[in-house]
């Protein structure tokens, strides 16, 4: 029996791993400079990704050398009824030495999704040992851009936002900042329900978990 291929985009409209050409190719398809390559088995899709980052429609350049993660981890937050409704998030490390998958995940009575979220990313950063480098996969923007790139600019205001309104979740981004610096992190953003199998069990072991905290 033909095993069966996944995906692997490093760069295009979306990066991460697709579990057919069709998705696949949606994502590479008349994207300037798109980089993928097909696999057999995904662990050895996920350590091509994992030298790799995302730089969509970025100038040419000289190439760089990157650095292979020590940890590739997938993240995702829930919440039931946002906002005030019951929540989880949910993580799935692989470590890259050793290759061993570990889970966590946890729910809140009452929260947003955007604070499962951040959760999530901080406990995935608590996860892997500080100086560790981490490829760090969300379908959250809110995140991504967040500590990528507003959170230089939130600190320079006093964690007021440009408007000067007050950060929302001032607490999980501090927390989340300060693990951020004690790592090196590739954050990679993947579209959500697009096929991705870590993508989706993340999205499951949340929402079970904010079904556990009802």
């Amino acid at each position: 029996m033909t095993a069966k291929k996944v995906y692997a985009v490093a760069r295009g409209r979306a990066v991460g791993i697709f579990t057919s050409w069709s998705e696949c190719e949606k994502q590479v398809k008349g994207f300037a400079g798109a980089r993928f390559q097909s696999f057999t088995d995904i662990n050895a899709a996920l350590a091509w990704l994992s030298g790799t980052k995302d730089t969509p429609a970025q100038k040419k350049a000289a190439p760089k050398a990157v650095s292979p993660a020590d940890y590739t981890i997938f993240t995702d937050g829930s919440c039931l009824r946002n906002p005030g409704g019951p929540g989880g998030w949910a993580m799935v490390a692989k470590d890259m030495a050793t290759g061993q998958v570990t889970e966590r995940s946890a729910g809140e009575p009452s929260t947003t999704n955007n604070r499962m979220e951040l959760t999530a990313a901080i406990e995935a950063l608590r996860y892997a040992p500080e100086g560790t480098r981490v490829a760090l996969y969300t379908d959250s923007q809110y995140l991504k851009n967040g500590i990528t790139k507003w959170v230089a600019g939130w600190k320079r205001r006093g964690w007021r936002k440009a408007d000067g309104q007050p950060v929302l979740n001032q607490e999980l981004w501090m927390e989340l900042d300060r693990l951020y610096a004690a790592h090196t992190v590739d954050f990679h953003w993947v579209k959500g329900h697009a096929g991705n199998p870590l993508n989706e069990r993340c999205d499951t072991l949340a929402k079970q978990a904010a079904m556990a905290a009802r």
